[in-house]
């Protein structure tokens, strides 16, 4: 039972083993400007349900990389990996629904998808975030709320969003940040 048990697992770890060089291989390709290879390496996995390589296949799609631009095809791609939590095609797919690039332009759809990366500390949804509840996009017009989201952005490293958080602080009051600050220290967990 023992030997059958020890089989199995060194079985399963060969299987499991061509998936990952073949992601893998499909990565080296890429970044080598051999972008048919790396479509066809990517294809097998992301048609069984493999996140980063339909996320991948998303960006080819939108960008035209080895296969012809297609906006519809790269939300498809971009939408199975989102409805897997994949937080890059979080992203992406929110801003091709707040541009209207491939999908109907819709800022909730986008504000929502903004909203599931942001919490889970991508500074750029997190910067997007900040920008909507500036302008109301999607999502109430809120000055603590930005500025909590671009403080988070800010300390992720985004100097853009540092730059945006200086310019509304001269539109709030003392209160309204110190309440943005208590907000941002809650979600980093102070």
């Amino acid at each position: 039972m023992l030997l059958r048990i020890a089989f199995m697992a060194l079985a399963l770890g060969v299987l499991a083993t061509p998936a990952a060089a073949t992601y893998e291989t499909g990565l080296y390709a890429y970044s080598a400007g051999d972008f048919e290879t790396a479509y066809r390496e990517w294809l097998p996995l992301a048609e069984a349900g493999d996140a980063q390589s339909q996320y991948q296949l998303g960006l080819m799609h939108l960008d035209g990389e080895g296969v012809e631009a297609d906006d519809a095809m790269a939300l498809k791609w971009f939408t199975m990996a989102a409805d897997q939590g994949y937080m890059p095609s979080l992203v992406r797919l929110a801003e091709l629904y707040y541009t209207g690039r491939g999908a109907n332009h819709d800022h909730d759809e986008a504000a929502r998808l903004y909203t599931r990366a942001a919490d889970q500390g991508d500074a750029e949804a997190q910067y997007a975030l900040g920008a909507l509840h500036i302008r109301g996009h999607g999502i109430d017009a809120d000055l603590v709320q930005a500025h909590m989201w671009l403080s988070l952005a800010g300390m992720r490293g985004l100097k853009e969003a540092r730059k945006r958080r200086s310019e509304i602080e001269s539109l709030m009051t003392a209160e309204q940040i110190a309440e943005a600050e208590k907000r941002r220290d809650k979600k980093m967990g102070y």
